[in-house]
């Protein structure tokens, strides 16, 4: 069984807390656990926050599309902004010097090390994401602090 969800919202914070509920309330009642439920919420947060401000400048009247397209397995998430996109090769990585202490500049870093596939479009202002229910990402496996 495949079931999609599709949204555009306007840039704004507030309006992707009902986008992320409505894509949860589905995952749970495909059986996703609470470590996917978990990954899913913070890859779509980092996304969505991502696409508003880096990619549409908190520019209002620009809209964001997210697609969730679901199966038995997995979910993927494709997050779009109407901005001009950017160069994958310019992220820095956050866990090396000097950046170890900035407090921006984490999210692309965060969906990849808490999902099971990323991907970019080549512009630049699309991201898709998957997580699946039936392992659990890299950055949860022997932690404590695991949910």
């Amino acid at each position: 069984m495949e079931r999609m969800l599709d949204f555009r919202i306007a840039s704004k914070i507030e309006n992707i807390y009902p986008v992320e509920r409505e894509i949860l309330q589905q995952a749970n009642q495909l059986g996703f656990d609470d470590n996917a439920c978990f990954c899913l919420r913070l890859a779509m947060d980092e996304a969505l926050i991502n696409a508003i401000i880096h990619g549409n400048r908190n520019a209002e009247e620009k809209k964001i599309h997210i697609k969730a397209l679901f199966n038995s397995e997995s979910v993927a998430v494709t997050v779009q902004d109407e901005g001009d996109g950017f160069d994958r090769s310019q992220l820095c990585d956050p866990t090396e010097a000097p950046h170890l202490y900035e407090t921006h500049g984490r999210g692309v870093f965060l969906i990849r090390q808490f999902t099971h596939e990323l991907r970019f479009n080549d512009k630049g202002n699309e991201i898709t994401f998957v997580v699946h229910q039936s392992h659990t990402p890299a950055a949860l496996q022997n932690n404590p602090l695991a949910v």
